[in-house]
């Protein structure tokens, strides 16, 4: 009943003009309402913790089901085998961003599938892998997690680079955050990148250079 509920609310907030525009750009699905991120919000709000209703929406081939099922999902109810059958279902740079940032990363299991996802050659996966370890860099977990991300991204070619960088250096700059060790190597790169005649890496690293040296 919940979920018959759900799909009628988001037929009504249905937005041609968004579902086009978001088709456009690229972002694809089976099916697409068109209804915006802060009025899913709102939906979700009074359905927040529901695990089993969750799961329900995710298994819905609608753009506004998967991204209600990340909002209102409990992490602490979230296995590592959701985690791997909702990535396999990544299909564009949208559900990525909305997975991993209102839900995956506060999850237990979410840090080891990251570093995976990291070293693939999966696109979408390396942006979710990125994303997660951004968000988990507020979390209390140990320094030493975080290290092996930076020589992964050293390490990164050109293209990688390319497909990545807005995910690149969100990731980096929250790493670089956490503590002046840290911070330090993330500079160390960042300077390497900005000398890059990579357009890609010099924007990276950049950019991380205003920021902390605006902090």
């Amino acid at each position: 009943m919940e979920l018959q509920q759900i799909i009628e609310e988001i037929k009504s907030r249905m937005s041609g003009p968004t579902s086009v525009s978001l088709t456009q750009l690229g972002v694809s699905y089976k099916v697409n309402y068109g209804v915006s991120i802060p009025e899913l919000s709102t939906i979700a709000e009074i359905y927040k913790g529901n695990h089993k209703l969750a799961l329900e929406l995710f298994d819905q081939d609608i753009r506004e089901c998967k991204i209600l099922a990340s909002m209102i999902d409990d992490p602490e109810q979230v296995t590592g085998e959701q985690i791997d059958n909702w990535a396999q279902s990544f299909t564009n740079i949208e559900i990525v961003e909305q997975v991993c940032s209102n839900l995956l990363w506060k999850t237990d299991c979410a840090l080891s599938r990251s570093i995976e996802w990291c070293l693939g050659n999966d696109e979408l996966l390396q942006k979710a892998g990125l994303i997660i370890v951004g968000r988990s860099a507020s979390k209390e977990v140990k320094d030493a997690v975080f290290e092996p991300y930076i020589e992964l991204i050293d390490n990164y070619d050109d293209q990688q680079i390319a497909q990545n960088k807005i995910s690149i250096e969100f990731a980096l700059r929250q790493i670089g955050k956490r503590n002046t060790e840290l911070k330090a190597k993330v500079l160390e790169l960042a300077q390497q990148f900005a000398n890059s005649n990579d357009e890609h890496k010099a924007w990276i690293g950049g950019q991380l250079l205003y920021e902390f040296d605006e902090e």
